[in-house]
């Protein structure tokens, strides 16, 4: 089986390898524990290495995350950008500006959809992208309330990315509290492998941590390992 290096330093033998090719990935924590520095090194590593990536954020505006990027390791995403080999794209939804009906928020949330899925597809295309990231999907969650419009969208999202023959990367947000891995509690069932990273003590000069909580046909660790932010991104410490 074809795999992807996951750009994080140490973490690929864990896993026989990386990501397998084509597969959907999940990089769930709470804030701080290192999601979009992961996400970042998936996509910058990978350019590095000839594999053309698209990064869409949710959340912010595209210069802020490069800036973000570049302030923190000195990666110029910019210069690749010029490259054709990183392509940044901010979607973010059109929010109503008063109350509507149910079935008003349907089509809303339809059309939030299609933009995301037509401009993955228009992206993906204009670079030749093997790697997309999407930071974050909870944002998706919490926008789409109903529950079976929530899977239907976020199901069409992953199969539109395997259709599109891409390696993907969502990261999402940890609950304060409960039993899920992410915001709504409903992506975790849907892609291939559910990455979690914590931030807690577990050596004195470490203090975040990452857990492989599920990855199909691989044989991967189920150990807690430690891991440090270096001038490299990050990077997974044999204790």
């Amino acid at each position: 089986m074809d795999r992807i290096s996951t750009g994080v330093d140490g973490l690929d033998s864990k896993m026989e390898g990386g990501f397998f090719k084509g597969s959907s990935n999940l990089i769930v924590g709470k804030t701080g524990t290192g999601k979009t520095i992961f996400a970042s090194s998936f996509i910058y590593k990978g350019a590095l290495e000839g594999a053309p990536g698209v990064y869409i954020t949710t959340e912010q505006r595209e210069e802020d995350v490069k800036q973000d990027i570049q302030a923190m390791f000195g990666w110029d995403m910019s210069a690749l950008e010029k490259n054709n080999l990183v392509r940044f794209v901010s979607i973010k939804p059109t929010l109503p500006t008063k109350s509507i009906t149910q079935d008003d928020m349907a089509r809303l949330v339809k059309s939030y959809v299609y933009t995301i899925t037509e401009t993955i597809e228009e992206a993906v295309k204009e670079v030749k992208a093997k790697r997309v990231v999407i930071d974050s999907v909870s944002f998706i969650e919490m926008f789409i309330k109903d529950e079976y419009l929530a899977r239907a969208a976020l199901l069409q999202l992953v199969e539109t990315l395997k259709e599109a023959g891409v390696t993907a990367v969502f990261t999402g947000m940890v609950p304060e509290e409960g039993e899920a891995l992410s915001g709504g509690g409903i992506i975790e069932y849907i892609v291939d492998t559910v990455i979690k990273m914590e931030f807690v003590p577990v050596a004195e000069n470490f203090k975040r941590t990452l857990t492989i909580r599920k990855m199909r046909r691989t044989d991967h660790s189920t150990l807690i390992h430690p891991v440090d932010i270096t001038k490299n991104g990050l990077k997974v410490i044999e204790l």
